[in-house]
């Protein structure tokens, strides 16, 4: 982002200059022609004025010697010729002294005649500062003057010297000039305001495709997070939602974009709405929620949320971070469930080998005392009593050394679906005093795994125990079998489902708990052990229940192969 904005200050910095450059030399460009424009109507109008006296010293020149040497007639004939815009018509002598002039007061002046025998063209000003274009031509009579001598000696080294008013034509040219300057102005105008639409619309462009760039840049970033964000405007309506809010919440962007959050989704903390204290009250709020979604679908999210700013320090609207914590906090749950079993099974192992030597010594010793009594001494029954009760200590001493002992598995490859078959034949034999209805429903019931065959019976047949064991009367469990995934990796889900007396949240918690079970009778380590076992098979157990109504128990073991369980 910053890379941008730097581009865009270079870009805006060079693109300034560059039209400066454009501006002077366009404005150079246009000036010059304006000028060279001046300078051709000026040349113009002086060659219209030279034409023009030419023209009348030519007509003076043909009509001949006899008439001009003659005073009157010539300044008749002059007055003729001066016509508005001329000025003056002189004789002058070849040492430029004026002989003969329209204009009395112009008589015995002297003027230059800096190319004799030539045309001479001067620019004057007169006494009252006005512009006079001076014609000095010598006379060229030819064969006309040869009846007329004294009149051909007389100008055969005169000049003619007409002047003509400048005035007209400057007046005309400052309008030209005008003109040209007003047409250079107005085109100079429409040219700095075009190119400044131009540099104006270029940086729109610019400006519009940073905000796509940025937008672009935006949306990958958030499409990307790890972490649903979810923006709301001061009135609860959803403005963003990403890719992660979607999973999360298990809805389409389409259905809830510009949509009551309240509606759409509800997320509360302590039973208030986050959009409600957020928004109405101000507060920030960082809490770990609980919510069902979907209806079935229980996660943990932990939310976090921040303002956006609006007009006049208000809040302008909020941003939710949402984070789906549920596998971490399972993953931690297990962690502690491993520690808390550990610990216990160090605990239970070292008591079961100080119990069990001192109940050998009993059972020894009742069982010669038994031997040592008559057939028909009373207390015989009393012996065998203490024998059972010693025999019944003694297997559960053995139960809890093997929880606690480290086993090794002996992996095959066998078809899970017909162990679930002869476990359900078996135990429908064991659970004949209950009106049990078994369904099976087995979707790959050729589905082979790599596991050790014992260790899957007797943690399979310890949950198919409990579920029987939790239920009352009568009932139903429903055992079903199904390929699915776990941790990126192929696997079997088992799900052992039943109608039984179910369990509170509290009870659910500890369920894999040595020694922890809600019955009068039982060790409390048949799950445990299930437990156990699923896990040294890189599986894993969850367990939904709900107090009245049953409890399922989902199993996933990975049917990969035997090295990947090792």
């Amino acid at each position: 982002m910053a890379s941008n904005r730097d581009g865009r200050r270079i870009y805006t910095r060079n693109s300034a200059y560059t039209v400066l450059i454009l501006v002077l030399l366009f404005t150079l460009v246009l000036g010059y022609i304006s000028y060279y424009e001046l300078q051709r109507e000026k040349n113009y109008l002086l060659e219209l004025a030279r034409s023009e006296g030419l023209n009348i010293a030519f007509s003076i020149q043909t009509l001949g010697s006899e008439f001009i040497v003659n005073r009157n007639i010539l300044i008749e004939v002059l007055n003729l010729f001066q016509k508005e815009g001329i000025t003056f018509i002189d004789i002058v002598d070849s040492n430029g002294l004026v002989r003969m002039s329209t204009d009395e007061l112009r008589m015995n002046e002297r003027v230059e005649i800096q190319h004799p025998g030539r045309v001479n063209y001067f620019q004057i000003r007169d006494q009252e500062n006005r512009r006079f274009l001076q014609i000095i031509k010598p006379f060229d009579f030819g064969d006309h003057f040869a009846s007329d001598l004294f009149g051909y000696l007389f100008l055969r080294d005169k000049y003619l010297s007409i002047g003509i008013n400048l005035e007209d034509y400057y007046l005309r040219y400052n309008q030209i000039k005008q003109r040209i300057i007003l047409n250079y102005l107005v085109i100079l105008l429409i040219s700095l305001l075009g190119i400044f639409m131009i540099f104006r619309q270029q940086e729109n462009i610019i400006v519009k495709r940073t905000l796509r760039n940025m937008r672009d840049y935006t949306t990958k970033l958030l499409e990307t997070m790890d972490s649903g964000v979810i923006s709301v405007n001061q009135h609860h309506i959803i403005q963003t939602i990403n890719k992660k809010s979607e999973e999360i919440f298990q809805v389409k962007r389409e259905a809830v974009l510009n949509r009551d959050a309240e509606e759409v989704l509800p997320l509360q903390v302590r039973g208030k709405s986050v959009y409600q204290l957020g928004l109405q009250e101000g507060r920030k709020i960082e809490e770990e929620v609980e919510l069902e979604i979907g209806g079935n679908v229980r996660k943990i999210l932990e939310i976090n949320t921040s303002f956006l700013e609006g007009e006049q320090d208000q809040a302008g609207g909020m941003v939710i971070l949402v984070r789906d914590i549920t596998r971490l906090k399972r993953l931690s749950e297990e962690i502690n469930r491993n520690k808390r079993l550990a610990s216990l099974g160090h605990i239970a192992s070292a008591i079961a080998h100080e119990i069990r030597n001192p109940l050998s010594s009993i059972r020894g010793l009742t069982q010669f005392l038994f031997q040592s009594y008559p057939e028909d001494d009373e207390r015989k029954g009393d012996l065998k009593v203490i024998i059972k009760e010693v025999d019944r200590l003694n297997q559960l001493i053995n139960q809890v050394l093997d929880f606690s002992r480290p086993k090794k598995l002996n992996i095959s490859c066998f078809a899970l679906g017909d162990m679930l078959k002869e476990l359900v034949h078996l135990l429908k034999l064991e659970s004949r005093e209950k009106e049990i209805q078994f369904q099976l429903a087995l979707d790959c019931p050729r589905q082979n795994i790599f596991a050790d065959k014992d260790q899957i019976r007797q943690a399979l047949m310890n949950i198919i125990l409990n579920s029987i064991q939790a239920v009352s009367r009568q009932g139903k469990i429903v055992i079903s079998l199904q390929l699915s995934h776990y941790q990126d990796q192929e696997a079997v889900l088992i799900s052992i489902k039943d109608d039984g007396v179910g369990m509170a949240e509290a009870e659910l918690s500890h369920i894999f708990d040595p020694f922890f079970t809600t019955r009068s009778q039982g060790t409390g380590l048949g799950l445990s052990i299930a437990y156990n076992i699923i896990e040294m098979h890189q599986g894993t157990i969850t367990v939904q229940s709900e107090k009245g109504k049953g409890t399922e128990v989902r199993i996933f073991i990975p049917s990969g192969g035997k090295k990947e369980i090792e």
